[in-house]
């Protein structure tokens, strides 16, 4: 059964009397219906940002460098439109539109914005336009990857290079925040209590999830000797928890679900950056094959 809420609207969503306020965000769509989405909804943002990140990576053979909820754009119109399926009852509505056929056959475009900074906004074209913002290869280097500190990657963390399976990291963070409604890691869990810094409670995070680094990965940036000695093995006195993430899946999706989620984040989330997918290929996860 659904419920109206009173409707929220951010600052920073569109503005009907402002013609250059052309996009909301997905972050936007979640302050509205909640942290949680639709699973088919989630597919078909993350089919239409893996098609712009695959253009980006292998076309332009750059990274993104700074995925988030609010640089994957909704236009204003079809924002609208998802609201208004959560808003009224209409059970029966709302899953035809999340099954449209023409919402899930859709291609994507580079549009090139006309902004003081250059970008490349890749924009399909049908009832539910979904696009993700690149970065301009003018920005400084240090800018260039994720600043949502929960989603930065095991490199970012070390300080080792960065390349695009960084972008794929981050964008597992993001799914996975869509899918189950909360965070996967919080850098600042517990942090008080156990006497941690961020980066250590990310850290063990990651190692609960992911598994144990491997030596190589340990040591492959400037912060490796700080966290972990020689074997790889975390310098720190702490009792781990670990889960996988198809465990944790299972309390929050549908069970016909779980199998093929669960592959598909663990496939993103590699510690070895070689060993992520690339976006072209998970293109053709089987976690997609119900939009086609």
């Amino acid at each position: 059964m659904f419920f109206r809420p009173e409707a929220y609207i951010p600052d920073h969503v569109w503005d009907s009397q402002n013609p250059g306020e052309r996009y909301a965000s997905v972050g936007d769509l979640c302050a509205h219906i909640g942290d949680q989405l639709p699973i088919y909804l989630v597919k078909q943002i993350a089919r239409d940002v893996l098609r712009g990140l695959a253009n980006m990576h292998q076309t332009r053979g750059k990274a993104h460098g700074d995925l988030s909820q609010d640089c994957i754009l909704i236009s204003p119109k079809d924002m609208k439109m998802l609201i208004s399926q959560f808003y009224y009852p209409d059970v029966q509505s709302q899953h035809s539109m999340l099954h449209s056929s023409e919402i899930s056959h859709t291609e994507l475009h580079p549009i090139h914005l006309n902004v003081d900074t250059e970008y490349t906004f890749f924009r399909c074209h049908g009832p539910l336009p979904i696009g993700i913002v690149v970065s301009s290869p003018d920005r400084p280097r240090h800018d260039l990857f994720c600043d949502s500190f929960g989603m930065r990657s095991p490199e970012a963390l070390l300080g080792a290079p960065q390349d695009t399976s960084a972008d794929m990291w981050t964008l597992g963070c993001i799914l996975y925040e869509l899918i189950a409604g909360e965070s996967l890691f919080d850098p600042f869990f517990q942090t008080v209590e156990l006497g941690l810094t961020p980066e250590e409670s990310h850290l063990i995070q990651i190692i609960e999830v992911c598994g144990q680094f491997p030596k190589d990965v340990a040591k492959s940036g400037k912060n490796g000797c700080k966290w972990f000695y020689d074997d790889g093995s975390l310098r720190l006195e702490t009792t781990y928890y670990p889960v996988t993430l198809k465990n944790i899946l299972s309390s929050r999706i549908e069970q016909s679900e779980v199998e093929h989620t669960a592959d598909l984040l663990n496939s993103m989330l590699k510690l070895r950056p070689l060993e992520r997918v690339q976006a072209a290929d998970l293109l053709n996860h089987p976690w997609f094959h119900d939009l086609y």
